[in-house]
């Protein structure tokens, strides 16, 4: 396993935390092989003699992203690319999975369904006049970036 020296230096406080928090950190949960080809490489460190624990801010320093002063909490709504995201798994649930936060929610509110519903039925045209995958997942990449342009610019 290769080691990169550690600044500790930063302010923030170390967390030792189960790999399905470093999953909130990424739009698409990290695939067990990716994240321990990155335990490996020694981006993401273990914590000593504690078994499926590794140090979050340590870790995410290493991998390039920001530290955090807190561990993130579950969100109470779900965001607009979350709720595009459940609407083309609707339209086909083969080739765009379930989103990852679907996982891990008890309930959806009925205004986020209807919400979702509606892009479906806008898009589901749109998608199934394509012929590849390729460009099915170019469409949907397309209505994410939309959505990220839509927002910045409400901001």
């Amino acid at each position: 396993m290769s080691k990169t020296p550690i600044r500790m230096n930063s302010d923030m406080p170390e967390f030792a935390v189960r790999r399905d928090t470093f999953n909130q950190f990424f739009s698409a949960p990290l695939a067990t092989s990716t994240f321990h080809d990155l335990v490996n490489k020694g981006k993401i460190i273990p914590v000593d003699g504690i078994r499926g624990f590794y140090l979050l801010n340590q870790s995410l320093r290493r991998i390039g992203l920001k530290e955090v002063s807190m561990l993130p909490v579950e969100r109470s709504t779900p965001s607009m690319e979350d709720i595009i995201r459940l609407a083309f798994h609707l339209i086909d649930e083969e080739l765009f999975p379930a989103p990852s936060w679907l996982l891990h929610v008890e309930t959806i509110s009925i205004k986020d369904t209807d919400h979702a519903r509606s892009f479906r039925d806008r898009h589901w045209e749109g998608v199934a006049s394509l012929g590849d995958i390729s460009a099915k997942l170019n469409y949907f990449q397309g209505v994410l970036d939309w959505a990220s342009m839509e927002k910045e610019f409400k901001d």
